[in-house]
């Protein structure tokens, strides 16, 4: 693609482990060689890593950190200089930066939809080539193909987050419930926490994305199994197919069954988070990212979390909808890719160990083992890791699948369902109508 026709593509973009640990989590570090090296600033190499890490309290900080200043003493003739951003301020200095080839040397992408753009804009550098088997057998099943196109890899995420229903063990007590593993019965739940005055389900629904979340676990149930957006990508199915027009009636039916908060429509996802590690409400759908947040809660000992319900009898409990998180990839036009792969090698390979002697192994992209309970992790935090096991197959969420404009179509409309009912048909119609004009569109 041509200068012109990159400036113009991403102009227009919107803004929007390791298997064979043992029980001591060894796992090779690549400590510092014997003897010191000095080396003049002027005769280092400089790397540039743009990373989203910006909040020094995060675990995800942490390990960057010491990973980066560890390989630095030992390759004491590279230098590599941060450029911390917040996710908003990344995506959008990205977009920048590539329409103008000046992107860092390494710097962070979202997968599918959202990175396909720079793939297509020849902007990131393909990663094959630094993969041994030794280090791909250390990611989650299928995790890497979120990042692949036409059989290249150009990107490595850290993280891999599943979704489900974090809940309040003390609540459902009190209303001599258990967590419910049919859609039926969470509906009962809900109106049994209704009658004694308990908030059932927290929702961000102020920030949309929370409500396609929760929407498309409904959607993977109805179908089956996961690729419904995919078959519609495919052009095998429609937006007004039976199983996304029922999806949407379900959700319907869990607004005005008051399953959620008053005022959910004007409640940040963050706010939601806090309502319930304070024990204002029963239940919260959401992504394994949580765990660090609940963990230094109040309430820590009383959280428990269950899979999503199966959907009129459909669905298999250990189909997720994920995360693929954040990757780091590296540009193209880098003057240092050969230093800049090392570099991410060394990151990868070690950032299982890290992780687990700073007690995040939960929500890794990479596989963990060991005895976490002795070493020091929580109930929860154990539970988690155990489940990532269980993982059969998995949807990323709408706006990591679909291209933006229908993304806009599909969260203005979810979210006006708090607001006033809507005919689910009617809903899914305009989905396919806003489905189609830009597919047109992307043809001309």
């Amino acid at each position: 693609m041509g200068n012109t026709k990159c400036l113009a593509l991403l102009l227009t973009m919107p803004l929007c482990a390791i298997a064979a640990c043992s029980n001591n989590f060894a796992v090779p570090s690549g400590g510092p060689e014997s003897g010191e090296i000095r080396v003049s600033e002027q005769n280092k190499t400089t790397i540039t890593l743009q990373t989203l890490q910006s909040d020094k309290s995060t675990p995800a900080y942490k390990i960057e950190e010491k990973l980066v200043n560890d390989y630095m003493a030992s390759h004491p003739r590279v230098k590599i200089e941060f450029d911390r951003l917040n996710t908003e301020q990344q995506k959008s200095k990205l977009k920048t930066q590539a329409a103008f080839g000046e992107m860092a040397d390494i710097t962070m992408v979202n997968p599918g939809a959202q990175m396909k753009p720079y793939v297509d804009g020849g902007m990131l550098a393909p990663l094959n080539d630094m993969l041994d088997e030794k280090l791909k057998a250390t990611f989650q099943s299928g995790v890497l193909n979120y990042y692949t196109f036409d059989g290249k890899l150009y990107a490595l995420p850290y993280n891999l987050n599943i979704a489900g229903v974090f809940y309040n063990k003390e609540l459902f007590a009190q209303a001599g419930l258990t967590p419910p593993g049919t859609f039926e019965g969470l509906l009962e739940a809900v109106e049994q926490f209704r009658g004694q005055g308990i908030t059932p389900m927290v929702i961000g629904a102020k920030d949309r994305w929370p409500t396609s979340f929760l929407f498309m676990a409904i959607v993977q149930r109805l179908n089956g199994g996961p690729g419904f957006l995919q078959d519609v990508i495919d052009r095998k199915r429609r937006f007004d197919d039976p199983v996304f027009v029922e999806a949407i009636a379900k959700l319907e039916e869990l607004i005005r069954a008051n399953a959620f908060q008053e005022g959910a429509v004007s409640t940040d996802s963050t706010t939601a988070s806090a309502l319930f590690r304070n024990g204002q409400a029963a239940m919260y759908y959401t992504g394994t990212w949580e765990v660090p947040k609940i963990e230094v809660s109040p309430i820590k000992d009383n959280i428990g979390f269950f899979k999503f319900p199966t959907v009129d009898g459909k669905g298999d409990l250990n189909d997720f909808m994920i995360a693929p998180g954040t990757a780091y990839t590296i540009s193209a036009g880098s003057k240092h890719i050969k230093e800049c792969k090392d570099f991410l090698k060394y990151f990868m390979t070690n950032y299982p160990k890290v992780a687990v002697a700073m007690n995040s192994a939960v929500g890794l992209s990479q596989k963990v083992d060991g005895d976490f309970q002795a070493a020091g992790y929580s109930v929860l935090q154990t539970e988690m890791i155990g489940m990532f096991k269980d993982i059969k197959g998995g949807d990323m969420n709408f706006d990591n699948v679909i291209v933006p404009a229908v993304t806009q179509t599909h969260l203005d409309r979810l979210q006006n369902l708090f607001v006033q009912p809507a005919r689910p048909l009617d809903v899914a119609i305009e989905h396919q109508l806003s489905w189609e004009a830009s597919t047109k569109e992307a043809r001309r």
